[in-house]
């Protein structure tokens, strides 16, 4: 070969192996987002696939302009402390970050954003300074638990004019959960109903409270949206049914998985509007400046079978206001 036609083959291999490792270059050089999880990802697979789509809808191509590393803790704190020490290394632009994850990443960085749809409130966790002036490195959407509470316990007393017993079953490691039930007990005495709460941190002590508070009395009982309950929907609704006893909760989800009725927003559009959040951060804007959303979609679903199967006869004023009736 002569040192010209050597000269060129070396300038053709160059331009090669140029074409070939840039590309991988540019994709290690895109922004990334961490995503982590307390609950399992067989509970929160609905909610990053909406957030995912709200990204997709934004114009992000994953693995091209962004990448998007989730991890769930699976119900361990032990584990979604580690997971979240393991995303604050890798210095991503943001983290979003599910129930107990949020107070744990929160907890753990001061620098990186977090995002999050959060159903306590955002100002008495500590998570913000007010929710139009975060005021730190945590925004995102507030799930309007406490909003709610009142309208909940008056449904409850729609369906069950004569009910004077309810239980509340909630995981006090929930961040707002102490507010929630505090407004619970006040809205139900208004209506002329007793509260007896029975905290739940773990499948075990989820299953000793429905337990309890079946031993106890109740006529109906009051999920809040926490990890441990928001798993366990479907276990509810079967202790429930057997035991004949009301359900309310606050997502759709649980109405779906066979418990009586839920009222409050629609959190796969909460989760696909963190998509927003995300965009946001990318092109430069600080947490502190965006204030904490509340959700504008609510919706009513009764599960109208469990309904029968109680022997509750659902008001038409509650079925003329339900959003979906599941039959």
């Amino acid at each position: 070969m002569s040192p010209t036609a050597r000269r060129r083959f070396l300038i053709a291999s160059g331009a090669g192996l140029a074409a070939r490792v840039l590309p991988a270059y540019g994709q290690s050089r895109i922004p990334r987002i961490g995503l982590l999880t307390y609950a399992p990802g067989t509970f929160t697979d609905r909610y990053v696939s909406a957030f995912r789509e709200g990204m997709k809808e934004l114009g992000y191509e994953e693995g091209r302009s962004v990448a998007i590393d989730w991890r769930s803790g699976d119900l361990s704190r032990d584990r979604t402390e580690r997971l979240a020490d393991e995303l604050i290394a890798s210095k991503p632009a943001a983290i979003v970050a599910q129930g107990v994850a949020i107070r744990i990443t929160a907890g753990r960085t001061k620098t990186i954003t977090i995002i999050c749809a959060n159903s306590g409130d955002m100002v008495d966790a500590g998570f913000v300074k007010s929710l139009a002036r975060p005021g730190g490195n945590v925004t995102g959407v507030q799930l309007l638990a406490l909003d709610l509470v009142g309208k909940r316990m008056e449904l409850l007393r729609e369906l069950l004019p004569g009910a004077k017993q309810i239980a509340v079953i909630a995981d006090p490691a929930h961040a707002g959960e102490h507010r929630e039930r505090d407004v619970s007990i006040k809205a139900a005495e208004r209506l002329g109903m007793q509260v007896s709460y029975h905290p739940a941190r773990s499948y075990q002590e989820f299953d000793a409270a429905l337990a309890a508070a079946h031993a106890e009395g109740a006529e109906a009982l009051v999920f809040f949206p926490d990890a441990i309950s928001n798993t366990r929907t479907e276990q509810g609704a079967a202790f429930a049914l057997q035991h004949r006893l009301a359900t309310v909760a606050g997502w759709s989800s649980y109405a779906e998985a066979g418990q009586l009725i839920s009222y409050g927003p629609k959190v796969e559009a909460s989760w696909r509007r963190l998509a927003h959040y995300a965009d946001r951060i990318l092109k430069g804007a600080k947490p502190e400046t965006l204030p904490v959303e509340q959700p504008t979609a609510l919706e009513l679903v009764i599960n109208l079978k469990t309904a029968r199967a109680l022997g509750i006869n659902v008001p038409q004023s509650i079925l003329l206001r339900a959003d979906r009736v599941i039959e």
